[in-house]
């Protein structure tokens, strides 16, 4: 006789096989089956056990089944969790019935039926704020359920549609920062002005606030303190240096300028991303990744806009920077030019960093010059076609005051033959919620979000994951609600919350509408911890390259030479920034100071680009 079975193990069974059904049927039908299962009735009465659960189907089939036969709701999803705090949502649904007619919601709360009726015409209804709040304070908590049917004649139809909603307890309570960017990456690329970032407040019915559009140069991932009131944000500055990065205080308006600014490149010598830095909670260091090598490969294919880049660290070792000291220092224990080690966050207390790591690379023997960028092209499309794999594992190291330690894999994060990547930590330190998939980090399809304690153990899949990759993740400062993007409802990622209880279960997951621009996908979300209808502005005050050429380029030559003179006052530090300057002093007719700042990039490149061995 086979082993007994779980009622997890069947309960799970039956909710796999029978998703189309009725959930109440679902569970019924797995009591009956576990209960004559593990009493060994099917083994020695089959006969017995075959005819009850006959009766019940039999049973179930006589129901009445007019509910979301030809009519349903297609969003909020069945049983979703909202915030006590979150704006009305829209409801949307399908109705196969295409012959014109109106509509009736109804809402029925615990003991109060038909709590709240409307007709409508649409395919949507978005309750007002005053419906919407007289429902949330209404329902006690207690499921909230929404009828859909059709009024012909002054008659409602049998067939209706039905949905269960909630509200939690809890509230968001904090705004969200973002970033919106076009797709597919090319097109991005090559304008860099219509991409922004963006803040908004779930518990408003507003849009989205725009916080800086139209700059000139790549902007990327940003951090804040944990009191919300200092930022860190990943700049190309200049002349599209990739180290680029700024540090400032948040205030109605924050100035990104020549005191804000520092390079990872000139500080760590070399060429460098700084990829995915990170501010301590405390505000005072930032980890980054220095000495970073990537693949990256735009993917120009229509029908593969969504992930329309390939971007992933192959080499690269943790560096701190104090903002106190004004220096960087590698980090002992996640330093190691074996591995890739990257993407690193810290633990509420800034006691430890936890970070991602994998072999590293190895620098092509006959490479006399560092690069930033993998050239094998070869090596590049067996990367993309999946025939050559990099997996990561989340490590913790203690930060010791910069003097760092033994990295140690996290047990559930490491070592499932997975690659695990973009940690999290919640704000009370209890958990880590991470990005799981096959192979890379960043954009891809794959991508689910798993849960497991920080100290390690059995991770779980969060019950919030859609089909189409989940990632870009963050606490809200409670400590009750993740926000993570998702590519479920187009190739234009949204953003969606999720409720984590105390056994770190995930609630079913529900928009953050309004949030983005036509064609534009939003990701970098992060919670500020702030008050939700916070709103600042970002003023970027750096003099680029891309500035002087316009200006010369329009004929303004004594405003371009300004500009260069100011250009050249923010310190250059990089081979880049010297041959940038020499270009523009040759388009104003000044070779004798190009040939010099030419010498000096020249000159410093040498440092720059020395391979280590």
């Amino acid at each position: 006789m086979p082993p007994l079975l779980t009622y997890s193990e069947i309960a799970t069974f039956f909710l796999q096989k029978m998703q189309h059904y009725d959930r109440k049927f679902i569970v019924l039908l797995a009591d009956v089956f576990f209960n004559m299962y593990n009493m060994k009735l099917f083994f020695k009465f089959p006969f017995s056990g075959m005819l009850l659960l006959g009766l019940v189907l039999l049973n179930y089939s006589c129901i009445d089944n007019s509910k979301n036969k030809t009519i349903r709701f297609s969003f909020p999803l069945e049983d979703a969790l909202f915030p006590k705090d979150f704006t009305a949502p829209t409801f949307y649904w399908e109705d196969q019935d295409t012959s014109r007619h109106s509509l009736e919601i109804s809402v029925d709360l615990e003991g109060k039926k038909n709590f709240y009726t409307t007709s409508v015409s649409d395919k949507t209804w978005k309750p007002s704020p005053e419906v919407w709040d007289s429902i949330k304070s209404n329902s006690g908590f207690d499921d909230i359920v929404l009828s859909i049917r059709r009024k012909v004649s002054g008659e409602l139809s049998k067939e209706f549609g039905q949905l269960k909603i909630k509200i939690s307890k809890d509230e968001v309570g904090a705004p969200i920062l973002y970033r919106q960017i076009p797709l597919p990456f090319s097109f991005a690329e090559k304008n860099i002005d219509k991409t922004s970032y963006s803040v908004i407040d779930v518990t408003s019915p507003q849009p989205f606030h725009n916080v800086l559009g139209s700059f000139k140069v790549c902007g990327n991932c940003h951090s804040m303190s944990g009191d919300g009131k200092r930022i860190g944000l990943d700049f190309d500055a200049v002349s599209r240096d990739k180290g680029g990065y700024f540090i400032a205080p948040i205030d109605t308006v924050t100035t990104f300028n020549k005191n804000s600014y520092l390079s990872w490149s000139k500080m760590s010598g070399r060429n460098t991303f700084g990829l995915l830095s990170r501010m301590s909670w405390n505000g005072r260091y930032v980890v980054t990744t220095v000495k970073d090598r990537v693949v990256s490969k735009k993917i120009d294919d229509p029908e593969k806009e969504a992930y329309s880049q390939l971007f992933f660290p192959v080499n690269g070792v943790l560096a701190v920077y104090d903002t106190l000291t004004k220096q960087l220092t590698e980090l002992p224990g996640a330093n190691d030019p074996e591995y890739v080690q990257s993407n690193a966050v810290w633990t509420p207390d800034d006691k430890y960093i936890v970070f991602v790591r994998a072999k590293a690379l190895p620098f092509p023997k006959n490479e006399t010059k560092f690069d930033c960028f993998v050239r094998d092209e070869a090596l590049i499309e067996r990367y993309v076609q999946e025939k050559e794999s990099l997996k990561f594992d989340i490590c913790i190291i203690p930060f010791n005051e910069g003097k760092g330690g033994i990295a140690q894999p996290i047990k559930g994060a490491s070592g499932n033959g997975k690659s695990n990547y973009f940690p999290t930590v919640s704000p009370d330190g209890k958990w880590l919620v991470f990005c799981q998939a096959n192979n890379f980090m960043m954009l891809r399809p794959d991508s689910r979000l798993f849960i497991v304690p920080l100290e390690g153990g059995k991770s779980q899949k969060m019950q919030s994951n859609f089909e189409d990759m989940n990632s870009w993740h963050s606490w809200s400062p409670n400590g009750k609600w993740l926000v993570f993007v998702s590519k479920a409802l187009s190739i234009y990622s949204d953003m969606f919350l999720t409720h984590i209880d105390e056994k770190g279960n995930a609630s079913v997951p529900v928009l953050v509408e309004n949030a983005k621009r036509q064609n534009c996908a939003t990701n970098y979300p992060e919670f500020m911890n702030r008050e939700p209808g916070f709103k600042f502005q970002m003023d970027y005050s750096f003099v680029n390259i891309v500035d002087i050429e316009d200006a010369i380029t329009a004929g303004k030559k004594e405003e371009a030479k300004a500009m260069l003179d100011q250009y050249i006052s923010q310190k250059l530090g990089t081979p880049l920034e010297y041959q940038e300057v020499a270009r523009m002093k040759s388009l104003m007719g000044d070779e004798a100071g190009a040939a010099e700042y030419n010498r000096k990039g020249n000159e410093l490149d040498k440092e720059f680009s020395k391979v280590e061995k």
